[in-house]
Parts: C-alpha cells; sequence; structure tokens
C-alpha cells in the first residue's frame, strides 16, 4: 500500500506551490495603486478530490460495493455501513451486511450485477481482472484496491485510508486514527505480556516468517523464532536448536497434530502443553476483532500448560 500520509504532503505541496505561483503572476499583470487597500482571503482547503493508490476518490461515496469481507467489516465498524450497497459473496459480518446484494467475489464478481448498482465506489483487496476494472470505469464506476496488510502499518493504514474515502482529506486522517486508537493500545501494552521465544504454525503446521501479519501482531509479545524467514518457508527443523517457549497454533490443528509431526513431536513446548490456539480468522480477516485475540493472549497466557484453548 502507497503511503497514506506521504501522498497528502504531495498534494498539499502542490496546491500550496500552485496558489504562490497564481499569486505572483498576477502581481505582474496588475500592480494595484500603493494607495489602495488590499484585503485577501483565504479560500478553505477542500477535502475532495484525492487520490488512494491510484485511484481518485471525488467525493464523498454515497454507494458502495465491498468485495473484502475484512474491509467491509471496517467499514460497519467506522458507522459507514450503510453505504455498502454490494458485497463479496464471503462477506457475512456484521449481519446487516447480508442485505446488501451478493455480486461474487474479487476473483470472480458478477460485472453486470455490479453494474446494475451503479456504486461511485467499487473496493477490493485483491486484483480484479482489467476486462472488468474497463467495463466498470466504462460505466463510471471507480475502483480502489486496498491490499490485505502483512505489517501493522499496513494494517492501520486501512483505517486512514477508509477515514480519507468518507470524510476527505484531513478529518478524514483522524477519524481513521481515532477508529484504530483502541486497537493501538493493546498493541503496545508490551508491558503486559511477554511469551517469550515463540513461533505461530498455521496451514499445513507451515511456520509463519517475519514479514507476515501474524508475525507483525504476535511480535508484539514476544520474539519470533522464525522472523528471518519470509512467508511460510521456514525450516522448522532449525527449532530443534532453538527451542521455542511457546507454540501458537492455528486453532483448525491440535496437540495431537503436532506430536504425528517428525520435528513438533521433538519440542519441549509440544511435551509440557505449552500451545495456545488461535482461530486464524483474526489474520485472514484483520479487523478490530483483533481486540479479541490480543485480549484473550492477555488473558489466558497464565494458564500456559494447560493446552488452553482461544476461542
Amino acid at each position: 500500500m502507497i503511503n497514506i500520509r506521504k501522498t497528502i504532503a504531495v498534494l498539499l505541496s502542490c496546491a500550496l506551490l500552485i496558489t504562490a505561483f497564481s499569486a505572483c503572476k498576477k502581481d505582474e499583470e496588475e500592480k494595484p495603486d500603493e494607495t489602495e487597500e488590499i484585503t485577501t482571503t483565504e479560500a478553505e482547503p477542500m477535502p475532495y478530490p484525492l487520490t488512494i493508490n491510484d485511484t481518485e476518490i471525488v467525493a464523498k461515496p454515497e454507494k458502495v460495493v465491498c468485495l473484502s469481507p475484512a474491509i467491509a467489516e471496517i467499514i460497519f465498524e467506522m458507522g459507514y455501513g450503510d453505504t455498502i450497497i454490494g458485497r463479496s459473496s464471503y462477506c457475512e459480518y456484521p449481519e446487516s451486511i447480508l442485505s446488501a446484494k451478493d455480486v461474487g467475489s474479487a476473483a470472480n464478481p458478477n460485472i453486470y450485477a455490479i453494474t446494475d448498482l451503479m456504486p461511485n465506489l467499487v473496493i477490493t483487496s485483491t486484483p480484479i481482472a482489467s476486462k472488468d476494472i474497463f467495463t466498470m470505469e466504462q460505466a463510471g464506476i471507480a475502483t480502489l484496491i486496498i491490499p490485505a496488510p502483512t505489517t501493522l502499518e499496513g494494517f492501520s493504514s486501512i483505517y486512514t485510508a477508509l477515514g480519507l474515502i468518507y470524510e476527505g482529506m484531513f478529518v478524514g486522517i483522524e477519524r481513521g486514527e481515532e477508529a484504530y486508537s483502541g486497537i493501538s493500545k493493546l498493541l503496545g501494552n508490551t508491558e503486559a505480556l511477554n511469551i517469550g521465544k515463540f513461533v505461530y504454525v498455521t496451514e499445513s503446521l507451515a511456520v509463519a516468517g517475519g514479514n507476515t501479519f501474524e508475525s507483525a501482531v504476535l511480535s508484539c509479545f514476544g520474539t519470533n523464532i522464525a522472523k528471518e524467514s519470509s512467508g511460510y518457508e521456514y525450516d522448522k527443523e532449525l527449532l530443534l536448536e532453538n527451542q521455542p517457549d511457546v507454540i501458537l497454533l492455528n486453532s483448525k490443528y491440535t496437540r495431537g497434530d503436532l506430536l504425528d509431526d517428525d520435528v513438533f513431536s521433538q519440542l519441549d513446548a509440544v511435551q509440557n502443553y505449552s500451545i495456545i490456539y488461535i482461530d486464524n480468522i483474526f489474520f485472514e480477516r484483520p479487523t478490530s476483532r483483533l481486540a479479541e485475540l490480543i485480549n484473550s493472549l492477555l488473558a489466558d497466557y497464565k494458564n500456559l500448560g494447560d493446552d488452553v484453548v482461544m476461542e
């Protein structure tokens, strides 16, 4: 994702330069009488148009199609849910979003259904086929891609972007920061918990590397042994030399699954029941519900060794 703050800074700088140039040129062309009283009025800064990820937002959208379950949920939590008129088939939370028309998914959108709705804006986390974007552009529908986050900065910038979309420049930034502040405080509460060395074991019993969103969140409370690896390619045999204090495990799996694995079964954390189960939905669809994960981690860590399950 582009740096929203930098984009705004560039836009503001350009506006000031244009204003200054216009004023100088006018002074050269029309020099007023020295005795004439001169009054100036500063123009109010305009919240729109603004550009986010190469998409121009010309006004507050009143009709939106959202193809990302996570972003749709954030739109609702920020108080803009009534603008969503179309949704992905995978959008089911909050329940009120089900009243919006199902228009397929980002991978397979029903473009005819979308154009029939005539939204101001389509928001997605994953790219849509170029031919579909072209069809929507021909109908006057803008498409904005806000990628799924891999860092906490990327996560917070989603809130900023949505604030800008719905409130425009200046107010939008404040609105986004306000909406994200609760999660930020929880993530910053590192003194309340230190789980030591950990790994997060997820799909196919792969280990999350340092550039994953899972690691970004969980590393606020400990040290990811796999932090130097990328994606989910960490060689788990290295864990035998650098034993984790705790295993954070996708709740899709059980301790029995780890015991069936040649490497995980040899780890002290597995033998000692130092396992905390985490619903991976918090990472697949990051929203303010991430606070539930953090609060559970803070509250249940003391039970470590009792095969704690985080719901």
